[in-house]
């Protein structure tokens, strides 16, 4: 049987955003801005699973548009808050959402608060802090045709929506596309936080967890879908030799290679303001 949380509202459908990676989210009123910073180690992409593409043009700014505005909030939980302290140096893009109608942070890495540098900018006292890597914005809406990322100028990004049953999923990264060296999670972070206008420095590698049941996700995302770009960069590979060398494609995905943690992640804060 379907229950209100599988089943949308009569006539609306349901679009997951899925944010990997490093992203300042900043809450405007009814919209959050996902602030990304410049960083050279990183690509840019969004679109549909295994089919984005780079976002265009540094300084460019993105609207949602299409979608109910919801009322939800991050979970302190699963989240750094930071407090601005300084004027917020300007990303290199900025995507704006309306405010979803639910947030699910995911892949959330434990932090213990010696490990900040400058924490008075950190909005609490927790002995643990706790940084999603992963974001999923739910929305209502009603016709896919509406859905599209609107640029400041120009054309905006070139994403069609594929509706799955009642379910569409954008996916939009700011992560590396390959393990070149160790994670660069501190200079990510500590870049975000910037965006924020917080002095905040992390000074430790995230280390995340991984999907740790099927209820954690949210309706209409696979477990797949949440890797980390670099590990999914690396199991195509394996999958495009195993189909060249004629032999099964399911073992691109080994029984014992579950996705759960991984070393590989960079997170996010979430400001607060003043």
């Amino acid at each position: 049987m379907g229950t209100e949380e599988n089943h949308p509202p009569d006539e609306m459908r349901v679009l997951n955003v899925l944010l990997h990676g490093a992203f300042a989210f900043a809450p405007e009123g009814e919209h959050i801005e996902a602030r990304i910073p410049a960083l050279k180690h990183h690509v840019f992409r969004a679109g549909n699973w295994l089919g984005e593409t780079e976002l265009r043009g540094r300084g460019a700014t993105y609207q949602l548009h299409g979608v109910e505005t919801g009322t939800d909030t991050f979970d302190p939980a699963k989240n750094v808050f930071v407090k601005s302290d300084v004027p917020a140096r300007p990303a290199q893009t900025t995507l704006i959402f309306p405010t979803p109608e639910k947030i699910y942070s995911l892949r959330v890495a434990a932090v213990p608060r010696s490990a900040f540098k400058k924490p008075h900018d950190l909005d609490g006292n927790n002995d643990t802090e706790h940084v999603a890597t992963l974001q999923v914005f739910r929305y209502y809406f009603k016709d896919e045709n509406s859905l599209f990322l609107k640029a400041t100028s120009g054309d905006g990004h070139r994403w069609e929506p594929v509706l799955t049953g009642n379910f569409v999923n954008l996916h939009i990264f700011s992560a590396e596309d390959h393990f070149e060296r160790l994670s660069n999670s501190e200079e990510d972070f500590n870049k975000c936080a910037r965006l924020l206008g917080a002095k905040v420095l992390l000074d430790t590698r995230l280390v995340p967890t991984g999907i740790l049941n099927r209820a954690e996700l949210p309706p209409g995302v696979e477990e797949v879908e949440t890797e980390p770009l670099a590990t999914r960069t690396r199991r195509m590979a394996r999958l495009g030799r195993l189909i060249a060398g004629k032999a099964d494609a399911n073992l691109a995905w080994y029984g014992n290679d579950a996705l759960d943690g991984n070393p590989q992640g960079c997170g996010s804060p979430v400001g607060r303001g003043n």
